[in-house]
């Protein structure tokens, strides 16, 4: 039996340091795919991580990506992550 993915969107927000910054004064855009890759990361531990996908022998990938750059992002707003 193939086990359904069932939970919800996964959504990581926090405040944006300082440090994630560029010259320009914003977001740096290598940093949006960065912080992508660490709320894919957390949604696999919430879901149970190694443990749950080695018991099915299975593991997760990336398979896309999309940035929706709305407005530029800066220090101390919060921003929200979702997969």
């Amino acid at each position: 039996m193939t086990e359904k993915y069932t939970e919800p969107i996964y959504r990581y927000r926090f405040t944006i340091p300082e440090e994630a910054l560029d010259e320009n004064g914003h977001v740096n855009n290598v940093t949006y795919v960065q912080w992508m890759q660490d709320a894919a990361v957390r949604h696999y531990n919430a879901m149970g991580g190694r443990e749950r996908t080695q018991a099915i022998n299975a593991t997760w990938v990336v398979r896309s990506h999309t940035v929706e750059y709305l407005r530029p992002a800066f220090a101390e707003e919060e921003i929200e992550v979702r997969t």
